[in-house]
């Protein structure tokens, strides 16, 4: 293989040279190394799903999970049923989302009213059966003349419309008309207040579903970041009204999509969208997402905190993928689900209306078959953690019974195996591959700081580490070739950096030291960490990636973040923002479709000390000590689906300041000038946030060519593009 890299060390910690060498090339760069991962994870900071525009927390008046983070025997986060922890649980969902009185939500919940909900007005509550037989929310009004029923705090997105749209399923022991409203709330102490806007609708004894919608006033709307209440109340007295869910969607929904979450990944150039898990596909089971959302149960979330409420599932979800230009990836329950419902899906995506199953697609609005691809056997199913986890061999056993139930139903889907780098756990899966067939992995090494930590050394053991990985995927591709499958492609499927802090809270100094003495020693604090939500995960990824194209071992990375999951896109309070990483897979993309050149680059090296990950070390490896590593790393292609000319550099060494990188070669000798596109940081754990959404994004300059040469500045912690067009012959 020819090599596309290479490194001459320098002393020099400020200057660096890439020389570009198109006699050298590599294989096409594939689209699918710049894809994304989306799971329904949910934790106190994510309580819904990130993906739906759906506005108000809990819709469907479900019985609350408050996650444990222990796992039964058989795998599977279970529930946490402590009166004080289930308190503190509150307590941390009304700070992480700005809900003004935590108290009043537990003192709601004690009394039988579904989590985010309580009683406005004189109402009493009580839970209920609703349609799909989960929990449902009755309230029964005393004699009164004013409105009573349930209410909620919750955020919309009044900064992109003023209207919208939803359906609320209720009955009634009489016919009841019942008011949903939008009320202004005091930003003091929470008090639901003036009407914004309403609307009525009819329970009747029978249950029913019936569409609503609700418009704002403009001038209600001046400060677009308030917080709203919504109420569905009664003002008949002595009225008894069951409500199994109410669904409040923003007229500018994307088939109940959030239409940011669909610009954004559209602005991207995303190849592939892997979806629903992640942990939480070894528990779910398709069939509860799709149809009439009235038969659509909620359920616990199998793997992690809260509800799983089936509003988004395989028709939303294709729909997304349609919406933002991408490949939808499935990946199967192959922890607690057989392989017949893996087919039945299968067939439900891909068969004609002739099959049971596509007649059923059919039957709820898609008769067009989606002709879903990629299909990918079980998640992580090595691990404990994972809900039906099993052996290596019971993985190979179960892949061929999925594989055979699968491609019984439509021979054309690429499969995807669970596979694992370390261990013994791919071997007898080879068994069971066939040529055509993918093997998965992971990488998730979780790496623990504390006071003393060195911040240098931690950033440095991430950006250094994808020679590392090289190495063991070409061990991975070398026991594949032994095995008679050379042309078994490689995957990952969940990418993304786990740091975790592990000193003292504030309140926990040492006694007679203050909080502010023993910060004041410390080498790292929680704050400083560089975790995925900073610019370190977009020098990770981006380096990981680059070595990914180089060796031509890994053909397809579908980055762990959207929303709920890692690094990516972000969802609080009403709004939508990208993480770093997010702005780094977009200048990357650049290289999509370009042939790889050879870059010769002169620069200083860096090393490190420490072995991170030890404690993952059995399933997800560990970032082994770095040895002489070049502090510049540099991916250039040419003819680019974008550019002609196209070359991203990154700074991988915490150690040093901005370094002059000088580019030469013959792909800049017949440009004048050259675009350079540049993102960078103050520090390594500069994050963009909810209050600063756009802290870290971007910026773009014109850089003029002289002599085939050009210099840029690259920042430490930073990653450039620089690209170039050749003018059109006269003529063309």
């Amino acid at each position: 293989m020819t090599a596309l890299f290479t490194h001459t060390s320098d002393e020099s910690e400020s200057q660096a040279t890439v020389r570009l060498d198109p006699s050298r090339q590599g294989e096409t760069v594939n689209p699918e190394l710049y894809s994304k991962f989306g799971e329904h994870l949910y934790t106190p900071r994510n309580v819904t799903n990130v993906l739906e525009a759906q506005a108000l927390y809990n819709p469907t008046f479900g019985s609350w999970k408050f996650g444990s983070q222990q796992y039964g025997v058989d795998g599977g986060n279970s529930a946490a049923f402590d009166p004080d922890e289930i308190d503190d649980r509150i307590e941390t969902y009304a700070e992480t989302h700005g809900i003004p009185d935590a108290e009043r939500l537990r003192t709601a919940y004690r009394d039988g009213t579904a989590l985010w909900w309580f009683p406005y007005g004189d109402a009493r509550t009580s839970p209920d059966v609703g349609t799909a037989d989960d929990r449902a929310q009755r309230f029964e009004v005393g004699s009164t003349d004013d409105y009573a029923g349930l209410a909620q705090w919750c955020h919309l997105p009044v900064h992109r419309t003023n209207a919208f749209e939803g359906q609320i399923t209720l009955r009634a022991a009489a016919e009841t008309p019942v008011r949903l409203a939008v009320h202004d709330v005091d930003p003091d102490d929470g008090a639901i207040g003036e009407v914004l806007t309403e609307t009525d609708v009819t329970a009747r004894d029978a249950n029913r579903t019936v569409d609503f919608s609700l418009k704002l006033p403009r001038d209600e709307l001046e400060d677009d970041e308030r917080l709203f209440g919504f109420s569905v109340t009664t003002r008949v007295s002595d009225a008894n009204v069951v409500l199994d869910r109410v669904c409040c969607y923003p007229d500018d929904h994307v088939a109940t999509a959030d239409p940011e979450i669909v610009d954004l990944l559209a602005d991207l150039n995303l190849s592939v969208l892997r979806w629903p898990g992640g942990n939480f596909v070894s528990g779910y089971h398709w069939e509860d997402g799709v149809g009439p959302i009235e038969e659509r149960p909620t359920k616990p979330n199998p793997a992690w905190d809260a509800l799983e409420t089936n509003l988004f599932g395989t028709d939303e979800f294709v729909a997304l993928c349609a919406a933002v230009g991408c490949e939808p990836m499935i990946c199967v329950n192959a922890g607690s689900g057989t392989p017949e419902e893996a087919a039945r899906w299968v067939e439900y995506c891909n068969g004609s209306t002739d099959t049971e199953m596509g007649a059923l697609r059919a039957e709820h609005g898609h008769p067009e078959p989606y002709n879903v691809t990629y299909w990918e056997i079980g998640n992580e199913l090595y691990g404990s953690w994972q809900i039906g986890w099993t052996t290596p061999t019971g993985n190979a056993d179960r892949f061929r019974r999925f594989k055979a139930a699968m491609e019984a139903v439509d021979d054309s889907i690429e499969v995807m195996a669970c596979g694992n780098r370390h261990t013994d756990w791919n071997e007898p899966l080879l068994g069971e591959l066939e040529p055509s067939d993918w093997l998965t992995d992971h990488v998730l090494m979780e790496c623990h700081a504390d006071p003393e930590t060195d911040p240098v050394e931690l950033f440095n053991a991430h950006s250094g580490v994808a020679s590392q990985l090289r190495e063991e995927y070409e061990a991975v591709a070398a026991d594949c070739r032994d095995a008679g499958l050379e042309d078994v492609r490689q995957a990952i499927t969940e990418l993304q950096l786990f740091t975790r802090f592990d000193g003292r809270e504030d309140d926990e100094a040492a006694d007679g030291e203050s909080a502010s003495e023993e910060s004041a020693d410390q080498r790292l604090s929680r704050e400083t960490l560089p975790t995925n939500k900073s610019v370190t995960e977009a020098v990770f990824d981006a380096t990981i990636i680059h070595e990914c194209i180089r060796s031509g071992t890994v053909d397809m990375v579908t980055h762990s973040g959207v929303g709920n999951h890692g690094g990516g896109l972000r969802k609080s309070q009403g709004r939508v923002w990208a993480d770093p990483c997010y702005y780094g897979q977009r200048l990357e993309t650049g290289l999509v479709g370009g042939t790889p050149i050879g870059v010769d680059v002169t620069c200083h090296s860096f090393s490190t000390e420490t072995a991170w990950g030890t404690d993952t070390s059995q399933w997800f490896g560990e970032l082994e000590p770095v040895t002489d590593a070049p502090a510049v790393d540099a991916m250039a292609v040419t003819d680019a689906d974008e550019h002609d000319f196209a070359v991203v550099l990154v700074h991988r060494d915490a150690g040093a300041d901005a370094i002059d990188v000088t580019l030469s070669g013959e792909p800049l000798e017949s440009l004048d000038v050259v675009t350079v596109d540049r993102l960078s940081a103050e520090t390594m754990y500069d994050t963009n946030t909810l209050e600063d959404p756009r802290r870290i994004t971007p910026t773009t300059d014109r850089t003029a060519v002289d002599d085939g040469t050009v210099t840029v500045s690259l920042p430490p912690y930073s990653l450039i593009r620089v690209t170039g067009d050749q003018e059109p012959a006269v003529g063309e």
